[in-house]
């Protein structure tokens, strides 16, 4: 896991409108259409809703006017469809088009705080985060006034603005919308879903990056929990939560418990990736510095004699982590009494060092 920037994870869905009850007299102009679009949308027919919702947006402003919110409302939904084609430029006009007309009426929050987490949605899909924090900022200011009516609009507001933050390193305002969010779907019972996990796997990365080993060996442990619960201990989040959990474990001197995490993501690295990959070396390295913290010498040598195999064979025998393998070897070497090996080690490691210069 990386501690300073992640990629934020697509949680983002399109928040299709529904808007007011029609009138019997406005009902059979164009709800026959919204409906087709609606349902063509649900079945991956975005061509034919995206024609469908123009019908509905042309009835609409002829019999209802063109600043009435219900055509703002389709003009959601059909930037919605436009963005499910990769139409951008398309997509941006109409989101932007129904905020205008949003803004004209102040009884419209929900629906223009719901156009804006999708409008910022579309920004993030397209690598814009600068354009997307101001629109997540003014819907979570709409949310904070609304008093927690609309929790699943907000968790997706709360969630994208975070993730925003955390990307661009600003960890001291992502963390209590983390924080925020998790307390919302805690209300909702949800605690233990994916979009949860995900944003629990990027708080423990701030923790992390700070140090804060208090805060984040028991949201890792409660990961782990979900995790086993849900049969997927060997995902590559949990092998990495399991190997991260370890060292943490290491470094607080509670190696029982270390030992456990080190060895089962070992175990469950070398299953899902081989025997020769690179994180495997990793592994075989923190289990190793394990063990040498033990005392357990003879346990520490294989694995680092097979992580420094495993990074010759993919890095070559100059690289950097090559040389700090042998190192760390050399220094397992000495306290083993075994000098004359020792000495072998850190003279080849001393010459790579000059090739790599």
């Amino acid at each position: 896991m990386n501690s300073n920037k992640v990629t934020l994870t697509a949680i983002l869905s399109f928040l299709i409108l529904l808007g007011a009850q029609y009138t019997f007299a406005q009902e059979p102009e164009w709800k026959k259409a919204n409906t087709a679009a609606t349902e063509a949308r649900q079945r991956g027919e975005y061509a034919l809703a995206q024609t469908d919702y123009a019908e509905v947006i042309e009835i609409q402003t002829q019999t209802l006017g063109a600043d009435n919110p219900q055509v703002a409302i389709s003009l959601n939904n059909l930037a919605a469809t436009y963005q499910d084609q990769s139409m951008y430029s398309q997509a941006e006009e109409s989101y932007r088009q129904a905020l205008e007309i949003l803004e004209k009426d102040p009884d419209q929050q929900t629906s223009m705080a719901k156009t804006l987490n999708n409008f910022a949605g579309l920004y993030q899909e397209e690598g814009l985060d600068a354009k997307a924090e101001p629109l997540y900022e003014r819907a979570s200011v709409i949310w904070g006034n609304l008093g927690g009516n609309e929790i699943a609009s907000e968790i997706i507001t709360t969630i994208g603005l975070a993730g925003i933050y955390h990307s661009t390193n600003q960890d001291s305002k992502a963390e209590p919308l983390y924080l925020r969010a998790l307390a919302l779907w805690n209300e909702q019972g949800k605690s233990e879903e994916a979009d949860a996990v995900d944003a629990m796997i990027h708080l423990g990365e701030i923790y992390r990056f700070r140090s804060d080993n208090g805060k984040a060996a028991p949201l890792y442990a409660h990961l782990l929990e979900i995790w086993e619960n849900a049969g997927q201990l060997d995902s590559p989040e949990a092998i990495a939560v399991q190997a991260t959990l370890g060292e943490i474990y290491r470094a607080e001197g509670n190696y029982k418990d270390a030992e456990t995490l080190l060895a089962q993501s070992l175990k469950a690295t070398e299953l899902r990736l081989g025997p020769n990959h690179l994180e495997v070396a990793e592994r075989l390295n923190n289990l190793a510095l394990l063990y040498y913290c033990e005392g357990k010498y003879e346990s520490a040598d294989p694995l680092y004699k097979r992580a420094l195999e495993i990074r010759r064979k993919n890095l070559g025998p100059d690289d950097p982590a090559v040389m700090q393998t042998m190192e760390y070897y050399a220094q397992l070497l000495r306290q083993e009494g075994r000098i004359e090996d020792a000495q072998k080690v850190e003279a080849l490691a001393a010459r790579s060092g000059t090739a790599h210069l």
